[in-house]
């Protein structure tokens, strides 16, 4: 077989391989949707309404919903098909994701050589970055989160590639189409206007230095502007107040600060401030809150959560930012233990230290890549600033993955397929066994044939339904072990939330953590459902009362009562959710109540 015969073979084989594990990932690796996954699901919902103040909700970008509104319409409306679709959906970005990789691999190339850019198409570097791609797309990211984050890779490794594009190259065509991939990851998230402000200035940094014409990066930043702009104004607009989005300043006042989150924030302590809307504490001696109005959403206190804490006060501390890196630096390092390619990884860099000559080619090509990893360094630092979860550093470790191949593009490295045969070996051998390891219970669930029809949440929301409730009622809710945030059933069975009895916010001062983890429990770890069983009949006849009152349809409980529950309650269906369902007497104050909102408009 000739070379470009294996070479078209090997291509066309991994992207075989990437659709196949994609497609497993995709479909069994997640079986209920997570608290962030349903904020998006609603903002997808806006977007088929044209609800202009939903779509242009300051906390969740509205480019991923976008989509998962278009691809809706071509499955059956029901929760399944709207599952489908999604996968679907998730599935499509994540083969551009795998073009993209190979994409900013080939102009990594052409950049530092254009005469060697045939080795992009060598079958043994397509499948060690086939390998690499699926390390991170399956173990870090994944194909089954309801999220752009996804998206935001693809948008990060295409800034890269063209930055290097332009500094080798630049053209007035090119200058424009940075642009556009930078405003477009505005759209996508909130985050991506920091990573936009690092690649305009590494550009223009880039463009000083190889002498190139500032007008080049003067196109690039006029067209992100005439992106970005627009959705500024839009986001403003909705808000009440100038924001260039609230996702990362909400975000720092969590994780660094420690507000208290993440529902219900009623104000305090006083360094804070109060929201200038809050939920409406139903009872005065016990947890209860109703947050009906304005939204019609899942669940208001975490899908709408730029408007329920509008009006807190940020601040600086420099202990606090001290002890947030620290924290972020230990989670950090929770994230390396558990990815065995991030060892392989190590041990390639090792070696290519310890030997000389490999060392040499390693520093004579890796620093001319400078504006490929300065981003990717500065973008990592920024979330160590303040938060790291591991599908955040997705995009940085795939750009980073590629300094243990840079030795090869060196000419005049001796012994090179020695340090080929080395690199490739191990990379692909701890490639295999992350994968093996951290997505093998997607894995085991597509060998059994066990996907999310199984799961309990939505056991628990067809349960409902059979029980007479309908899409569009409105469900009060005593939490159980789990936040109400993570009200899959919910949003599955199309019911709002409109009160709860528990759920309080985070109090605890940052002078009561350790660098690390929490020292005490708090009351927003207590499950709530027990403690509503534990509470005097004349208190649990005040709390359903309360809820009546917001007009709940029923309410749901995750807790069983024990072995005598007061009247009204039954087992929804074959799970240990409870229902109490108000009569047709709660209807009718539910519907004037509705009918109040829509004069008072």
């Amino acid at each position: 077989m000739s070379i470009w015969r294996r070479s078209a073979f090997s291509t066309a084989l991994s992207w075989i391989v990437v659709g196949i594990l994609g497609a497993a990932e995709g479909i069994y690796g997640r079986t209920q949707y997570l608290a962030d996954w349903i904020s998006y699901l609603n903002v997808s919902r806006a977007v088929d309404a044209l609800d202009w103040k939903g779509i242009f909700d300051p906390m969740w970008n509205p480019g991923y919903p976008a989509l998962i509104a278009l691809v809706r319409h071509l499955f059956p409306g029901t929760p399944e098909g709207e599952w489908y679709a999604i996968f679907l959906l998730n599935w499509i970005i994540f083969f551009a994701a795998y073009a993209a990789f190979r994409y900013l691999i080939r102009q990594a190339i052409r950049f530092y050589d254009p005469t060697m850019e045939g080795l992009a198409d060598r079958p043994a570097l397509t499948w060690v970055s086939c390998f690499i791609f699926l390390t991170f797309g399956l173990c870090f990211d994944q194909v089954s989160r309801v999220s752009p984050d996804l998206l935001v890779t693809i948008l990060f490794m295409l800034s890269v590639a063209m930055i290097l594009r332009l500094t080798a190259r630049p053209s007035l065509r090119d200058a424009v189409l940075l642009g556009v991939i930078l405003g477009a990851g505005c759209w996508v998230k909130c985050v991506f206007v920091s990573f936009s402000g690092i690649f305009l200035a590494v550009f223009a940094a880039a463009c000083l230095l190889r002498k190139i014409s500032i007008r080049i990066p003067a196109i690039t930043a006029a067209t992100f502007a005439v992106i970005w702009l627009p959705y500024v104004a839009l986001i403003s607009s909705s808000y009440g107040q100038l924001t260039l989005g609230v996702s990362g300043p909400l975000n720092y006042a969590f994780h660094v600060n420690m507000l208290p989150h993440w529902a219900n924030w009623q104000g305090g302590p006083a360094e804070f401030g109060k929201p200038l809307h809050a939920s409406t504490p139903l009872l005065r001696d016990l947890p209860a809150f109703g947050f009906r109005t304005p939204f019609h959403t899942t669940y208001p206190p975490f899908n709408n959560m730029a408007y329920w804490y509008q009006g807190y006060h940020p601040f600086f501390s420099l202990r606090n930012q001290v002890i947030a890196i620290g924290r972020s630096f230990y989670f950090f390092s929770r994230i390396v233990i558990v990815h065995p390619f991030l060892y392989a990884f190590a041990l390639v860099l090792l070696a290519i230290a310890v030997k000389s000559d490999w060392r040499r080619a390693f520093l004579k090509v890796a620093k001319r890549y400078w504006p490929a990893w300065l981003p990717a360094v500065i973008g990592i630092s920024s979330y160590l600033m303040v938060h790291v979860e591991d599908r955040y550093l997705s995009c940085f470790f795939l750009i980073f993955s590629l300094l243990a191949l840079t030795p090869l593009l060196d000419k005049d490295l001796q012994a090179k397929r020695r340090l080929a045969a080395f690199v490739i070996a191990v990379l692909i051998v701890g490639s295999a066994t992350e994968v093996a390891l951290n997505a093998r219970r997607a894995f085991k669930g597509a060998l059994h044939g066990k996907d999310f029809h199984s799961d309990p949440q939505w056991v628990v929301a067809k349960a409902l339904e059979q029980d007479g409730l309908r899409r569009g009622d409105m469900v009060a809710v005593i939490g159980g072990k789990e936040p109400t945030m993570r009200s899959s059933w919910a949003y599955v069975a199309g019911l709002r939330i409109v009160a709860e009895f528990g759920t309080l916010p985070w109090r605890l001062q940052p002078a009561s953590r350790t660098w690390f983890e929490r020292t005490e429990s708090e009351q927003a770890d207590e499950n709530y459902a027990q403690v509503f069983w534990g509470l005097r009949p004349d208190q649990q006849a005040r709390v359903t009362q309360a809820f009546e009152e917001t007009g709940a349809r029923a309410i749901v409980c995750f807790a069983n009562p024990g072995a005598n529950p007061e009247p009204g309650w039954e087992r929804a269906g074959p799970t240990d959710v409870w229902i109490y369902q108000f009569g047709p007497s709660a209807i009718a104050p539910a519907q004037t109540a509705l009918l109040r909102e829509t004069t008072s408009r």
